[in-house]
């Protein structure tokens, strides 16, 4: 067992190191919201582009709301934000305190992600077009319509 100046020196390394390697992904992220949210006003591509929403639709506005402590409202939008948030904090874990491997979580996100597709489908046969965040945007190219969802929901 590593003493803890060693520990959190490897830690802060390794950090730094993943964050190096995906340097550019970082930055064409950046630039890629900043765009679409001052000139297409929504950061998803596929409902720019086709304007029926994707399977990840709403995992922001569910996020922010686990963020304000709206934890059924996130659900509400939704539920799969809890597998990502485990996911992410077993990963973190696992890398970054434990200095183990985390290939052996590919198949949990190959898991969550195949759930968030099936609940997609369900979804679109059960709220589509209307309730948001299910909501058809023809011609994006501005905001969706959100009114149905609220925070005070």
């Amino acid at each position: 067992m590593m003493d803890r100046k060693k520990w959190i020196k490897e830690s802060m390394r390794m950090i730094r190191r993943d964050l190096w390697s995906i340097r550019y992904v970082i930055l064409v992220l950046g630039i890629y919201f900043f765009l679409a949210w001052n000139i297409f006003y929504s950061s998803c591509p596929f409902v720019m582009i086709t304007g029926f929403p994707c399977p990840g639709c709403g995992l922001s506005r569910a996020g922010f709301s686990i963020l304000r402590g709206e934890f059924l409202q996130a659900w509400y939008l939704h539920p799969f934000i809890y597998g990502i948030g485990l996911l992410t904090a077993v990963f973190v874990i696992r890398r970054y305190i434990l200095h183990k491997e985390t290939g052996s979580l590919k198949k949990w996100l190959i898991f969550l992600l195949a759930g968030m597709f099936v609940f997609y489908i369900y979804r679109m046969i059960r709220y589509f077009p209307g309730e948001p965040p299910m909501s058809y945007y023809p011609g994006e190219s501005s905001e969706p319509d959100c009114s149905g969802v609220s925070s005070a929901e």
